[in-house]
């Protein structure tokens, strides 16, 4: 099974893949975390990198799935806001014989500002401002998560929409990190 979280910048994707994957005993491929271990001191990869770092998570998220029967990918590789992305993943997951589960992360744009300048005050160099080139609407079926609410119940809600799929996956979530809504 494939989770795939997607998102417009600083919508909180990669905080709420981490916590899902603890939370599905799952795997988590993420390519901010392969870019800085190969790229140290890029604060942000050229286009071109950064599909050369996406293609290599889909290569090692097949190879798991192939040789771990049963395994629980969660991917953070691509904000999934570009249609052909979004295709190209579905017919990657087909491909494979796995299930996709899309989940969305959105958040008020006063909460997307202001996370965009912590990071900018962190990280030096990063844009001030999250940059939108355009988007397309993360297709039907997903679940939707608004991250503005604590991680505890964003875990949750995530984990209450992938519910149908992990019964038929026949994985169960880690009952430590699931709260009530």
């Amino acid at each position: 099974m494939i989770v795939a979280v997607g998102g417009r910048p600083f919508t909180g994707k990669s905080t709420l893949a981490r916590a899902l994957a603890d939370a599905l005993s799952g795997v988590l491929l993420d390519t901010t975390t392969v870019r800085k271990a190969l790229f140290p001191t890029v604060v942000e990869a050229p286009p071109e990198v950064t599909d050369w770092l996406y293609e290599g998570l889909l290569k090692a998220a097949s190879w798991t799935l192939e040789t771990t029967p049963g395994a629980i990918i969660v991917l953070d590789g691509r904000p999934l806001t570009r249609k052909r992305d979004v295709q190209a993943l579905q017919r990657f997951a087909a491909h494979l014989g796995h299930t996709l589960q899309l989940i969305e992360c959105v958040c008020p744009a006063d909460l997307v500002a202001e996370r965009s300048r912590s990071a900018a005050t962190g990280a030096g160099g990063l844009p001030a401002e999250p940059v939108d080139n355009g988007t397309d609407p993360i297709p039907e079926p997903k679940v939707v998560v608004d991250t503005s609410h604590p991680p505890e119940r964003c875990v949750s809600v995530a984990l209450d929409g992938v519910g149908h799929l992990l019964s038929m996956h026949g994985a169960r979530p880690a009952a430590a990190t699931s709260a009530p809504p």
